[in-house]
């Protein structure tokens, strides 16, 4: 059987060293093999298959408790329940997404504010302070 050494996992998912030992800590990762002459974490090819999905949720901005929960219903073979898990994570990053499209459009009215201001165009400077304006009351609620 192959294994991995803690920093060719490090490298081929992205998560730290320190984030690793976490995951493994709250049970996220099974208990890792040991080297037994060394006592250095040994990875096999399915813990870093479980690895990389853990990064890739990370990635995605999933909490640790719906991590977790993913971990549970996966090893419980809940195909349903994990349907569901992602999928109402999935309309919380499109939320999340239209929320930063409305930020990235007021910062381009702001650019668009600026640049009539260093030429001078009054008229285009009053329209965009008023659309602008109007997405600012919107974006602080």
């Amino acid at each position: 059987m192959d294994y991995f050494t803690l920093q060719e996992v490090v490298v081929r998912s992205g998560l730290s060293e320190h984030t690793l030992r976490y995951y493994e800590r709250i049970g996220l990762l099974e208990q890792v093999e040991r080297d037994h002459s060394s006592g250095h974490r040994r990875y096999t090819a399915e813990d870093l298959q479980v690895i990389e999905v853990m990064a890739c949720l990370r990635a995605t901005g999933m909490s640790i408790d719906n991590m977790r929960r993913f971990i549970e219903l996966a090893r419980q073979g809940q195909a349903a329940e994990l349907a569901e898990l992602f999928e109402a994570h999935r309309q919380q990053l499109e939320i999340e997404l239209a929320r930063k499209q409305e930020h990235l459009r007021y910062l381009g009215m702001k650019v668009e504010f600026w640049k009539a201001a260093s030429a001078g165009d009054d008229v285009k400077m009053r329209e965009i302070r008023a659309a602008s304006d109007a997405l600012a009351i919107h974006l602080m609620k």
